[in-house]
């Protein structure tokens, strides 16, 4: 019995195609290098870097695009006409503002994830990018790495029906990662929100047009991390449809792992390697099973493919796959479990508006 064929799906990230447009990057901080590593991998023509540090994005145009201009104020910068899209990289407490500007100046923009700390901010962006006529794009990286983009793919594909659950887990030493940081170190809701917020936003995609009704949330310490602030959740989602469970184990210094099994109607798709993915996945229908192997990483794919999907939509005239809009629905699924992990109770995400 022959499993089902996926060859079909098409899922990883594409050249640009059409004339190259300018890029800039604003924000020369820890992320920045990823993002600069795979644009300069698919060839993108990055014009300049902005830092209101200097040295910083001297040191990111010396090493990755010596041909770039280095600015500190914003508007010189947005007064270039050969600029094009402006990729915001910077913490979300700035962020906004610095969207407002690109949009005014008449730039697309691709925004670092999260996207907001808002709802109705984030709302308001999008108005504001719509009466601009330019796109706003969100960094959501996570969804064209390789083992959650063949899933993504996998599931709009109709591939194993409609979705019941979706279960998360990931081990990896991500207070080691952070520990000097002095942000992140001390950021107290980490585990769920600078990097959970991946996974949220998987969980909604996998979940588009279900209702989600609860969130519940427990976040803790575990003997023997090396940062003062949870490195270790749990959360349940339940939609009308179904139920979603997230596993993260922020701590694990040993056999790194990370999995996912999504069941399905008519079938179930699995996949198991390290914290952000593996080299294969499996779908399994009445017909078989069919394990495909995966290329990239989520660094290379995931930078790139944010970025690539952004131009092609501005090359096409369409909106693009990561819209602002798409992101709201997995932050409000994080919103939503940081409040239960504060209160112990479970929250309905529906009213959730903020990140309080």
């Amino acid at each position: 019995m022959s499993g089902p064929d996926l060859s079909v799906l098409d899922f990883a990230p594409k050249p640009e195609r059409g004339p190259q447009l300018g890029i800039a990057v604003v924000g020369t901080g820890g992320i920045s290098g990823m993002h600069l590593t795979a644009y300069r991998a698919a060839g993108y023509r990055v014009l300049a870097l902005c830092d209101h540090a200097e040295p910083k994005a001297i040191a990111r145009r010396d090493e990755f695009f010596p041909e770039a201009d280095v600015y500190t104020d914003l508007d010189d910068l947005l007064a270039r006409d050969d600029i094009a899209v402006i990729d915001i990289a910077t913490h979300v407490d700035v962020r906004p503002g610095l969207v407002r500007r690109a949009l005014a100046a008449g730039k697309h923009v691709l925004s670092q994830k999260p996207f907001v700390r808002d709802l109705a901010e984030g709302e308001e962006l999008i108005t504001t990018a719509e009466r601009a006529g330019r796109l706003l794009a969100v960094n959501q990286n996570g969804r064209w790495a390789p083992h959650f983009a063949f899933l993504l793919a996998a599931v709009r594909a109709g591939t194993i029906g409609r979705v019941s659950s979706a279960d998360f887990a990931v081990h990896w030493p991500h207070d080691q990662v952070v520990e000097h940081d002095p942000v992140f170190s001390t950021m107290a809701d980490l585990i769920l929100y600078d990097f959970g917020i991946h996974w949220f936003d998987i969980a909604a995609q996998v979940f588009a047009g279900a209702e989600p009704r609860s969130v519940f949330a427990a976040t803790g310490s575990v003997g023997g991390q090396s940062i003062d602030v949870p490195t270790v959740a749990s959360v349940v989602i339940e939609f009308d449809q179904g139920q979603a469970t997230l596993l993260f184990r922020g701590a694990s210094h040993f056999a790194e792992s990370g999995r996912y099994r999504i069941e399905g109607e008519s079938g179930v798709i699995t996949h198991q390697g390290e914290s952000l993915g593996g080299p294969s996945a499996t779908v399994t229908t009445a017909d078989g099973s069919t394990t495909l192997d995966l290329d990239g990483t989520w660094w290379s794919h995931g930078m790139h493919g944010t970025m690539a999907e952004l131009l092609a939509a501005i090359h096409d005239g369409r909106a693009p796959a990561n819209a602002a809009g798409t992101s709201l629905p997995g932050l409000r699924l994080c919103f939503a479990a940081i409040e239960s992990s504060h209160t112990g109770r479970p929250v309905d995400p529906r009213t959730v508006g903020a990140l309080r």
